[in-house]
This record gives C-alpha cells, sequence and structure tokens, in this order.
C-alpha cells in the first residue's frame, strides 16, 4: 500500500508543480493586460481566452488538495460528532467526492469526442477546445486518485484504536509519520 501511496504522492506533486507554474503565467499575462489596456490603450483581445485555457490547465492541482487532506470542511457540523463518527463521516464524503471526479471526469473526456469532431475552437486565438477539455478531464481524475489516498488514510484511522503505535505495527506506513514530522518542523 505505501508504494501506492508514494507514487500517488509523487504524480499530484508533479500535478500541484504544474499549477503553480500557471498560477504565475495567468497573474503575468493578466498583468500585461492591464499595463496593455489601461496605460497604452491597447488591450489584447486573446488574453481573456489565453486567461481561461490557463485556469483550467490550473485545476490540475485537485488531487493534491484531496491527497494533502486541505478540502473544504465544515466543521460546524462535523467537529460536533464523536471522532469515530467524524472519521465515517470523511470516508462517506471521500466516496461520493471520488464517484463525483470520476464521473465528471469521464464526461469531459467523453467531450473531446465531440469537440474534434465538430472542430470546436476558441474565437480569438483558434486553439481548439478539446486539449483543455482533456485537461480538465485530467484534473478530475486526479482529485479522484486523491480521494482514494484520502479514504485509504481514513479507514486506517478508523481501524486504529487510540493509543496504538501505527507505526511499530505498520512500518510500511511510517513516511506518513516523517511527512507529518516535517510540516512541523517547517511551521
Amino acid at each position: 500500500m505505501s508504494v501506492f501511496l508514494k507514487v500517488l504522492r509523487t504524480v499530484c506533486l508533479v500535478f500541484l508543480i504544474f499549477s503553480c507554474i500557471t498560477i504565475i503565467a495567468l497573474a503575468i499575462l493578466t498583468t500585461y493586460n492591464v499595463i496593455m489596456r489601461f496605460f497604452l490603450g491597447k488591450p489584447n483581445s486573446g488574453v481573456v481566452e489565453w486567461s481561461q485555457m490557463i485556469l483550467i490547465a490550473s485545476m490540475a492541482c485537485l488531487g493534491y488538495t484531496f491527497l494533502d487532506g486541505r478540502a473544504i470542511r465544515v466543521g460546524v457540523l462535523v467537529d460536533t460528532f464523536p471522532d469515530k463518527l467524524n472519521i465515517a463521516f470523511e470516508i462517506f464524503t471521500g466516496i461520493v467526492s471520488f464517484a463525483f471526479c470520476i464521473l465528471v471526469g469521464w464526461r469531459l473526456f467523453a467531450r473531446i469526442e465531440i469537440a474534434m469532431r465538430f472542430k470546436e475552437a476558441y474565437y480569438v486565438v483558434g486553439v481548439p477546445r478539446w486539449p483543455m477539455f482533456a485537461a480538465l478531464g485530467a484534473s478530475f481524475f486526479s482529485a479522484a486518485l486523491g480521494t482514494v489516498s484520502f479514504v485509504i488514510t481514513k479507514v486506517l484511522d478508523i481501524k486504529t484504536p487510540k493509543g496504538k503505535d501505527i507505526i511499530r505495527d505498520n512500518p510500511e506506513l511510517a513516511f506518513l509519520a516523517l511527512e507529518e514530522d516535517a510540516k512541523e518542523g517547517s511551521a
């Protein structure tokens, strides 16, 4: 199991780095457009479409969001539950999120064929739309992989009674403890 989680974390980390690069590109493009529009009076009409494409590409970080447990939580409701029920609720929402991400990703990949058949393209820049459907579909599939990891860790949490040493009893999960120590050390 730990090899699967390590590979999954690596894939999602690559997607996260790619997302950070696209957000930087989006900021540069937006700054360029503001300068051209307000200071030089010559707006670039293709910036809006390029921004849409870059924004779609930046959603590749969805998987890492779930993998790292940074999804939005409704603490008012969930924190009132006992620990076991809280973990069970998180497992349930993880499974629902997984199903949603798979469904949306599958539909986006099905949409690629339609976009290719009708030669759909962005109006101003002329770039085909189907790569954007593929990028967004891949983002939702990475999110689905992240939810798998999230659910696996929650299942391990519910199976481990309080006070039991999970690292000693499951040495293949030692990397999770090392990551937590690294996070605490960097904070």
